[in-house]
């Protein structure tokens, strides 16, 4: 005998969605110190004035960036890339694919506030006034 319509469970019951939604709230809290790390390690890296110095709307690419970043680390530019895609999720940077799918990145309307002005004036300092627990 075939179940009843009454006592097959629905695709997304009520429970099933706040269950869903308690994991999504315990994963940010979890992940909660992601963003600003990776805010203040790109400030430390100077990636937002060196993406802006490249001139309004410029793309840049990890390895673009990295070349300007004083390092002898031959895996740099994967790092970077790491720490720049997180930004471009949270839109901190904008993100693009050129041809040959490499990603490219540029200034947004949230990171031209880390970028310093004509007076060397940006928010990107206010990284250094809070420490971090690791």
């Amino acid at each position: 005998m075939a179940p009843s319509v009454e006592t097959q469970p629905e695709p997304n019951t009520q429970q099933e969605e706040e269950e869903e939604a308690f994991y999504s709230y315990a994963n940010n809290l979890a992940m909660s110190v992601v963003l600003p790390m990776a805010l203040r390690t790109a400030v430390e890296l100077d990636v937002f004035n060196i993406i802006a110095k490249a001139g309004p709307g410029a793309t840049l690419s990890p390895s673009d960036i990295a070349t300007q970043i004083p390092t002898t680390n031959p895996n740099a530019a994967k790092m970077l890339d790491r720490i720049l895609r997180l930004l471009a999720s949270y839109q901190v940077l904008d993100c693009s694919l050129n041809s040959s799918r490499e990603r490219l990145y540029s200034i947004s309307r949230v990171s031209k506030y880390f970028v310093s002005n004509e007076d060397g004036v940006s928010l990107a300092p206010c990284f250094f006034f809070y420490k971090v627990s690791t």
